[in-house]
């Protein structure tokens, strides 16, 4: 007998339904599972993040730290050596103090820096005393400022440019009446301006240096020395040195850094009044001396007709001329070309 063929049966819906739901689950396990991991490497990556900038944080601050360091030590170094360099315009003396430069010159020349008796002088006769008061040694505008607050016409004498103060012809466009502070070679002198004019300076190479000037202080009327005493007491360097100097429309103004200046007799020969200083004021740097000096300064003055006086651009200095107005009562003080012009 033969059996019966059943049709094939169908998957049910319940077991077509259960496919379904765990492809469905896993689907949603590894949805899960990945969201999962993208968190865990999320912590990963911002917990390396912090550490990462901490760790360069420390490192900026130790770097920041190590160059603050250095940078204290420069400036202490800095600091140090400053201490140790003398000023150009002075030196110290066996007592400690600063003394300004054309006045150990003078000194070391065999000269008494306190002397009233003035070299060569010219007599004028005036309806009233002229004393004209010149300050050497300015190479900034903040001296040049003191000197201008001053209640007196104070003829500054300014230094030519150097790499110290490169600014002087800048500063000197402002001015009616000053003068150019000439460095010279000195006896003893340690601290040199640059270019000074030397005994080995020849006639083109003081040419040179007289044809800078001019260019750099077109207004300039007068030149004085720096220092000096060498130069100055050199008949051959004096010789090349005056007759370019006039050429150039300078007229030179001796500081007497020397008691043996060669200066008046250089000036007779070049048919020229003889022009130098009397009184150093600030020898040393007291008021009351200041002061004395000033009277010295005036009574060579009345004697004579005129006088000069030469300081420096020192507080104590500009101090003591700020309260001299009773010494200066007696006298005109004026510039150094309005006091030429009566000399001449």
């Amino acid at each position: 007998m033969a059996k019966r063929k059943h049709p094939a049966r169908k998957p049910s819906a319940s077991l077509k339904r259960g496919k379904k739901g765990g492809r469905s689950g896993r689907f949603v396990n590894n949805l899960l599972a990945g969201a999962v991991l993208f968190v865990i490497i999320a912590i990963l990556m911002g917990l390396a993040g912090w550490i990462g900038y901490e760790a360069g944080k420390e490192h900026t601050a130790k770097s920041y730290e190590k160059r603050l360091g250095n940078y204290r030590s420069d400036i202490q170094k800095l600091r140090d050596r400053l201490k140790s360099v003398k000023p150009a315009s002075a030196t110290k003396t066996a007592a400690g103090r600063e003394e300004p430069s054309e006045i150990r010159d003078y000194a070391s020349a065999g000269g008494e820096v306190s002397a009233v008796k003035p070299t060569a002088k010219k007599e004028v006769e005036l309806a009233r005393p002229k004393l004209a008061i010149i300050i050497d040694d300015v190479a900034f505008p903040s001296q040049l400022k003191e000197i201008k607050n001053l209640p007196w016409k104070i003829t500054p004498s300014i230094f030519p440019p150097t790499p110290r103060h490169p600014n002087t012809p800048k500063f000197a466009k402002s001015l009616r009446h000053y003068m150019i502070h000439l460095p010279m070679e000195a006896l003893s002198y340690n601290h040199a301006e640059k270019e000074t004019l030397t005994l080995e300076s020849s006639e083109s190479q003081i040419d040179l240096r007289l044809r800078k000037l001019r260019r750099w202080f077109p207004n300039a009327k007068f030149i004085n020395n720096h220092t000096g005493s060498k130069f100055t007491a050199d008949a051959e360097s004096m010789a090349k040195f005056y007759p370019l100097a006039k050429r150039y429309g300078f007229t030179f103004i001796d500081s007497r850094t020397t008691p043996k200046t060669v200066v008046p007799e250089i000036a007779k020969l070049n048919e020229d009044p003889y022009v130098g200083r009397d009184i150093f004021l600030d020898n040393r740097p007291d008021i009351g001396y200041i002061r004395n000096q000033l009277k010295k300064a005036v009574r060579i003055a009345k004697a004579h007709g005129y006088a000069i006086a030469i300081g420096h651009p020192h507080t104590t200095t500009l101090k003591a001329l700020a309260k001299s107005g009773d010494i200066l009562r007696g006298v005109d003080v004026v510039y150094m070309d309005e006091l030429y012009s009566v000399i001449r």
